[in-house]
């Protein structure tokens, strides 16, 4: 039988837990908001759409790397500990970030301009792959019955902390350098102020128990081979449940600027602006879902989520499209409440799926398959559908679809229909 360590205070839990997820979606968001000043700088062309969508290649790169590394990291959570994985990989995803904002460009070096920059979004990607599944097992394992639920959705909230946070630095930036001076080398300024992000992170994470576990009976000596023979089945219905988190969270709230500019005709400050507030609403959404998932069931409340996925996402787009303040600010609260509603429960639902000695590893492998494969080709695909086939609400059919996954799954799967949390 496993014994837990003594765990630290609630805050502390908390804090450890949020704090890599504000750094990992941080150093991502940054990129993908900064993929126009990319296309330029690393992949030069005569066709700036083939250029962007490049860019957004590479960005996708990053996130198809996730599940292996949720692998990675998941064996070393279920083997060694949570606490030595969280630090592991907060260490780790800050040397990627300063990395790309010291890099030479294509002007300087040529052809290892991409190379090497796709490589950093590669080590990125591993890094970052088990961050959330671990910190959500940490959080939720720690946490009283009866809030597990609302524990657990720190965990979206830290995400999308870093989301805000990576927006709010963007939108600074270009405001007080504008545009010339960031494209030229402003650029960089985003990605360089991650040091104080991860110098907190790791400052905060060193003094975590490095002995979660006391027993090593309960462990299996591979997770990994464990997970696949004994629970494959709960890790598909866990990335298919989370089909729609990383296409909302990077169609709904990043690709949506670029297409607001765009479609809109607004500025990219107002696109920016609004969509600040956007990132504010759905943090504290994801606490209302986790807290309303403890009262009537996470499954449940996670599928009223997914469903306001489906029927919103359309109204949303039409309504910024407009590019009136106040339409796009009711759009940006439409998908909070859809996104915050759905991942809010779900963290607290995939840990009491799988048993603690594949509990990392099962939800880094699907939550990062999920996020990284779906979530990381999102904005590329919805570009391309976008500008070469002229499709306007291209961003409001692939987040529907996304949800619609999402809702199927926790409706018919046997894990989440015949669940009891």
């Amino acid at each position: 039988m496993n014994n837990l360590a003594p765990p630290p205070s609630l805050r502390k839990t908390l804090l450890a837990g949020l704090i890599g997820n504000a750094i990992e979606f941080y150093d991502f968001i940054v990129y993908a908001y900064l993929a126009s000043y990319f296309a330029i700088h690393f992949f030069p062309s005569d066709d700036p759409v083939a250029a962007l969508i490049a860019s957004y290649g590479a960005f996708a790169t990053g996130m198809i790397m996730r599940p292996i590394g949720g692998l990675l990291l998941g064996s070393i959570g279920d083997k060694i500990g949570r606490a030595t994985a969280m630090q592991v990989s907060v260490a780790m995803i800050a040397i990627p970030t300063v990395l790309i904002g010291l890099m030479p460009t294509y002007q300087s070096i040529g052809l290892w301009a991409p190379i090497l920059l796709m490589l950093l979004r590669m080590l990125q990607g591993l890094a970052v792959g088990g961050e959330y599944s671990t910190s959500v097992v940490y959080m939720v394992e720690r946490s009283p019955s009866g809030i597990q639920g609302f524990i657990g959705s720190f965990s979206p909230m830290g995400a999308f902390t870093g989301l805000f946070l990576g927006t709010a630095v963007c939108f600074l930036c270009t405001w007080t350098l504008g545009k010339e001076t960031m494209t030229e080398w402003g650029w960089r300024i985003p990605f360089l102020l991650s040091v104080a992000l991860a110098l907190l992170g790791i400052w905060i994470r060193s003094s975590l128990s490095k002995d979660i576990f006391s027993g090593s009976d309960a462990r299996p000596k591979s997770p990994v081979l464990a997970m696949f023979v004994h629970h494959w089945r709960t890790v598909l219905a866990i990335a298919l449940a989370n089909t729609a988190t990383g296409i909302v969270s990077f169609v709904g709230f990043m690709y949506i600027v670029s297409w607001t500019v765009h479609h809109a005709g607004v500025t990219n400050d107002a696109a920016l602006s609004v969509n600040l507030l956007s990132l504010l609403l759905v943090g504290g959404f994801c606490l209302l879902g986790g807290h309303l998932g403890d009262r009537f069931g996470t499954i449940r409340v996670a599928k009223f989520g997914a469903f306001l996925l489906i029927i919103g996402p359309w109204f949303a787009f039409s309504l910024a499209k407009s590019g009136l303040y106040v339409d796009m600010i009711a759009a940006g609260l439409i998908l909070a409440i859809g996104q915050g509603l759905f991942v809010g429960p779900l963290c607290a639902a995939m840990t009491h799926a799988l048993p603690a000695s594949v509990r990392v590893t099962g939800i880094g492998l699907g939550y990062s398959f999920s996020v990284g494969i779906f979530g990381g080709l999102a904005p590329m695909f919805t570009e391309y559908l976008s500008s070469v086939h002229n499709m306007a609400m291209a961003p409001a059919i692939v987040i529907m679809v996304g949800a619609i996954i999402s809702w199927l799954t926790l409706q018919i799967a046997p894990t989440w229909k015949n669940a009891k949390y």
